[in-house]
């Protein structure tokens, strides 16, 4: 076998056992690449190259990342001489030559944080390779050069930037935003033992004692009225009809909240359609003047009609926006005769006061049937008061009969402080 010093290629005519790659001096790889491990080689096994340390970084740094690793593959060499590029490079920076012994794995966890150096750990010793220091330098120098690394950082700074910007636009647009509500929870929020104590008070008041009064509509409460809100009773129109007024003040306060709607009152229908005279426009025609409503009901997108029949409580809307009759009955009754006097008398509602011929007969009558029931004798007027309430609210009809106990009670706390939740 020929001596190390000896340069030039020598082929011995004994072929080599293992396979070996002979790696010159270059950067560690970054994101945590590892390397296969690898065992420092004894006396006798590796070759010494030396080179100028400068010289060498300054080569290998001006080549792409991907081409600054000598590889060469030993099949049936017992050992080899790396040749440089450049004739001129001296060789005096000691490289060590490594054996191949296993296939696990170096990683830069193995690094020494006491002294740079990087640790080799094998099953029964653990050696230092120093010139991990050297490693660590090209590796720095390649970051400070690479056009690569430095715009894929100023990358991630601008994404993080429009990142930040975008979180302070949002934050600015939605300072004038209002807050959502649950509105499905609006008519279910508990009592307060107050206003609990408040009802329960005006139950055992006085029975002729006034208890409010509402002056707009010139309607006083008293007592003895307020006390059909008492489980087991029948609704009667004063508190029906003040209800449905503060229903509409509601709508007033927070317009955007509520449904445009109109309420007409108890006796209305009754006044519409009389028993011996039959329909009659002209009795009714004053109840919906401009100077009275301050609009025209066919602005408004519902329009609900209390129906009293003898001892039960009824709903008729005429629904503009949908363009069709509904009736509404606890008990899913059906009138149609109802719907066609409400029909006719949109149509001439809109004639005289808006000078317009609306045509009714293609809009649907609908006689709803997935609605809260009742199972008693008594609920039917508070039945009737929830569905106005949740279609004014635009939700749909997400009751039982097992909150009515509450609604009574919710119902006369409203009354009592003549404002409608």
């Amino acid at each position: 076998m020929a001596p190390p010093g000896n340069h030039h290629r020598y082929y011995p005519e004994a072929k080599s056992p293992l396979r070996r790659q002979v790696h010159a001096p270059s950067p560690v790889r970054k994101f945590g690449l590892s390397c296969p491990r690898q065992v420092v080689s004894g006396n006798a096994v590796g070759v010494l190259l030396t080179s100028d340390c400068n010289s060498l970084e300054r080569k290998k740094l001006d080549l792409p990342l991907d081409y600054r690793t000598e590889v060469i593959d030993v099949d049936e060499v017992d050992y080899v001489e790396v040749i440089s590029d450049d004739d001129e490079v001296d060789m005096d920076m000691d490289v060590v030559v490594e054996e191949v012994e296993s296939g696990k794995e170096v990683s830069l966890d193995d690094v020494n944080p006491k002294n740079g150096s990087f640790m080799v750990v094998d099953d029964e010793a653990v050696t230092d390779v120093c010139s991990f220091e050297a490693y660590r330098k090209a590796l720095k120098s390649a970051e400070n050069r690479t056009s690569k690394l430095k715009a894929r950082g100023f990358g991630d700074f601008l994404r993080e930037r429009c990142r930040g910007l975008l979180r302070s636009l949002r934050s600015f647009f939605r300072q004038d935003e209002e807050p959502v509500e649950d509105v499905r929870s609006e008519p279910f929020e508990p009592l307060s033992k107050e206003d609990v104590i408040a009802v329960k008070d005006a139950f055992s008041a006085n029975f002729h004692n006034i208890l409010v009064t509402h002056e707009n509509s010139n309607i006083d409460i008293t007592v003895e009225k307020l006390r059909c809100l008492k489980p087991g009773q029948w609704l009667n129109d004063e508190v029906i009809n003040l209800y449905l007024v503060l229903l509409k003040e509601r709508e007033a306060r927070e317009p955007k909240k509520f449904i445009k709607c109109h309420f007409f009152n108890t006796f209305f229908f009754t006044k519409l359609v009389n028993s011996a005279t039959g329909y009659n426009y002209n009795a009714v025609r004053r109840w919906t003047s401009m100077k009275k409503l301050g609009y025209h009901l066919i602005d408004c997108d519902k329009i609900f009609i209390p129906i009293h029949m003898n001892i039960h409580w009824t709903l008729a809307v005429i629904n503009i926006k949908e363009q069709k009759l509904q009736y509404l009955d606890s008990y899913k009754g059906r009138e149609p005769r109802i719907l066609d006097a409400l029909g006719r008398y949109f149509v001439d509602e809109v004639r005289d006061k808006n000078e317009v011929d609306v045509d009714v007969s293609q809009w649907r009558q609908e006689f709803v049937q997935d609605l809260p029931e009742q199972s008693n004798g008594f609920d039917c007027g508070m039945f009737m008061l929830k569905y106005m309430d949740f279609y004014s609210r635009g939700l749909d009809l997400c009751f039982t009969e097992e909150h009515m106990a509450y609604f009574r009670v919710r119902t006369a706390k409203e009354i009592l402080q003549l404002r409608a939740e």
